[in-house]
């Protein structure tokens, strides 16, 4: 039977568990040392981008992933593999480790809540021993990357959109639950929890959490 009213922690990842880049960027300029990006894919990038500069606020910067159109699934798998092991995993704050250990070893439910793409969550969720993982994920098309996403970016509202979807179908208790998060987006998110985490915070992010009364941490 699934346990009721159980604890969880949400984490935030891209400079709340690693840095300095997020894991996204870094992967991007893993994928071009290795020109497994060439100057089509970032054509095709660029493609997708210009004609929509005037829609930048509703996040179209961020699910434009035409640079992994037409890409292998199982190809990019292994050289996200590659690159955590080699670029991502030494950035992992060990502070960071800890709190998702702590928590681990006190029973709770440990979400990773990022709006990087899922084949870099996944090695991480695997690398701390995270029992979820909510992660933007890449559309198919005839058995490769449509360069665009199939669900919508875990980001600012969306973030607490999911986090309160987990805690119904998880039977969680959130305000017993932890969120942490380093941005002025992730506000919705950490006011969802009864104990929520500044780390690392973006100014405006601060001054909330000085406001709220919020603990702030430096991973």
């Amino acid at each position: 039977m699934r346990p009721q009213n159980r604890a969880a922690a949400f984490f935030d990842v891209d400079h709340t568990l690693v840095g300095p880049r997020s894991m996204e960027r870094a992967f991007a300029a893993y994928l071009i040392r290795r020109r497994y990006l060439g100057p089509a894919d970032l054509a095709r990038y660029l493609g997708f981008l210009a004609p929509t500069l005037h829609q930048l606020g509703q996040g179209l910067v961020h699910s434009n992933k035409y640079h992994l159109r037409h890409k292998d699934p199982q190809e990019l798998a292994r050289l996200a593999a590659e690159c955590f092991r080699q670029v991502i995993a030494p950035g992992i704050s060990p502070a960071g480790r800890q709190a998702v250990e702590r928590h681990r070893q006190s029973g709770h439910l440990v979400v990773l809540l990022t709006g990087s793409l899922r084949p870099l969550a996944e090695l991480l969720a695997r690398e701390l021993g995270a029992d979820l993982t909510l992660a933007a994920e890449l559309g198919l098309e005839g058995g490769a990357y449509s360069g665009t996403l199939q669900n919508r970016r875990p980001y600012g509202p969306e973030k607490a959109r999911l986090l309160r979807e987990v805690a119904r179908a998880r039977g969680l208790d959130l305000q017993s639950s932890w969120a942490y998060g380093d941005h002025h987006s992730d506000l919705e998110a950490l006011a969802c929890v009864g104990h929520p985490v500044a780390v690392n915070p973006h100014p405006r992010l601060r001054r909330q959490a000085l406001h709220r009364g919020w603990p702030i941490l430096n991973f």
